[in-house]
């Protein structure tokens, strides 16, 4: 497999130089091998995430600073990579190429997909939750179909397509379902803040001096009685009774109404500005796939993977080292606030450090290594399709792992084999109409 890194073909000639003449079987061969590396990718992926997932949540590390490190260790990989295997590929046509510009080109797919893209991944995931992302998701393989044929000339066969179809939906499906886990405990912790919330209105004295945040002395106490009294007095006065605890918690159920309007507009406004942000990413993800294969045929994987990680690995180190410049500078800054700034690495045991470059390895080595490879042996949307599998190997993956509770049910096996079904009917009908 690491020397077919070194040998991309390219489904149009027009667009990335490869010689002309390649055997029939060479071709099929290449396809074969692509759609092995399409799928191989996202396995890796979903190891490397299961790693992070039980090692970074731990130190407080912020996902900047996450793609901060892995960018630049796998850089160093790709490095060793490339003047290991080669930094070109052996049958580019090298007569009209252009060394800049394809490099400039591959800067720009690096800054659209890794860091634009992933920065509103993130923010998306925030305003929108893990369910609704991973469903704008799924327009991803039809989005890339569609730039393929717009842009890179590509088509698909009808049978190949309704693969894309079913992949898409079982991949849906798997997804839907290992969130729902976690909406339903949400719902059921709402339950019980509900429960309380009707206990406290049960007794309006206690709610009263818990909104006041009395503390137990002794001078406090002796201005509740005196209030008491002073209440009982106007009481005896007016001859009518005076619940003040009630009419304030009337007066927080006004303000309580008010705030929930705004909470119910700030909602609205957040999650129209979370689906704007996911779709965005599916866009500029796909066309920073579309950019590497338009300008990185000439070169190897793992030298596509050096320019576009190793370029966003340098932007995010100056952004962190200025971040760090400036608080520094800065004297009014607060730094005793016990959380880690995004912009710096977390302090971790060397063992949990080891844990991180494993993930690393997987994540941000081996997986764009084989999707950057298959992206030049089959069409874009067959490519992105099988790439988007990883929920298939992490619902299988995380059972062994965590126990019982990550058990797959029966809509996740369904969704699944809806899925492998697809994966299977694009391996076999993966080649371009005539």
């Amino acid at each position: 497999m690491s020397f077919a890194f070194c040998s991309h073909r390219s489904q149009n000639k027009n667009l990335t130089p490869y010689t002309n003449e390649v055997p029939n079987h060479s071709m099929q061969d290449n396809e074969t091998t692509g759609v092995l590396a399409a799928i191989s990718a996202p396995f890796f992926m979903a190891l490397g995430f299961i790693i992070w997932d039980m090692t970074w949540k731990e130190s407080g590390g912020s996902a900047f600073a996450l793609n901060l490190f892995k960018c630049n260790l796998a850089s160093i990989g790709f490095l060793i990579a490339s003047f290991t295997f080669g930094f070109k590929v052996s049958t580019a046509d090298v007569d009209d190429f252009e060394p800049g510009a394809s490099i400039g080109f591959l800067i720009l797919s690096g800054f659209i997909g890794i860091i634009v893209g992933d920065l509103f991944w993130l923010e998306a995931l925030r305003q929108l939750g893990a369910s609704s992302v991973l469903v704008i998701d799924t327009i991803k393989p039809f989005v890339a179909a569609l730039l393929g044929w717009l842009i890179l000339d590509e088509n698909i066969q009808k049978v190949a397509f309704s693969g894309i179809v079913m992949t898409a939906v079982g991949i849906l499906m798997v997804s839907l379902e290992r969130e729902g886990g976690g909406d339903d405990n949400g719902s059921k912790e709402e339950k019980k803040d509900g429960e309380k919330l009707q206990l406290r209105s049960t007794f309006p004295m206690k709610k009263c001096e818990e909104d006041f945040n009395f503390e137990e002395s002794n001078s406090e106490v002796d201005v509740i009685d005196a209030n008491v009294d002073s209440n009982l007095e106007i009481e005896e006065e007016v001859g009518m009774p005076l619940d003040l605890p009630t009419v304030q918690i009337e007066l927080e159920s006004i303000n309580d109404i008010e705030s929930s309007s705004d909470d119910k507009i700030n909602s609205t406004s957040n999650r129209r500005k979370g689906y704007i942000l996911a779709i965005t990413n599916v866009l500029l993800d796909t066309y920073g796939s579309v950019l590497t294969k338009q300008h990185g045929g000439h070169f190897s994987s793992w030298t596509i993977n050096l320019i576009r990680f190793g370029s966003s690995g340098i932007v995010m180190m100056i952004v962190s080292c200025a971040m760090l410049l400036y608080n520094r500078s800065n004297q009014t800054l607060n730094t005793n606030t016990g959380s880690i700034p995004w912009y710096r690495l977390p302090m971790m045991e060397n063992q949990k450090w080891i844990k991180i470059c494993i993930g690393v390895l997987f994540v941000t080595f081996l997986c764009p290594a084989l999707s950057n490879y298959s992206l030049f042996q089959i069409t874009l949307g067959l490519a992105l399709t099988l790439g988007s599998i990883s929920p298939l190997f992490a619902m299988f993956l995380e059972w062994p792992i965590y126990g019982m509770e990550k058990k797959p049910t029966f809509r996740a096996l369904f969704g699944a084999s809806l899925a492998v079904g697809g994966v299977v009917i694009l391996s076999i009908f993966n080649s371009q109409e005539s």
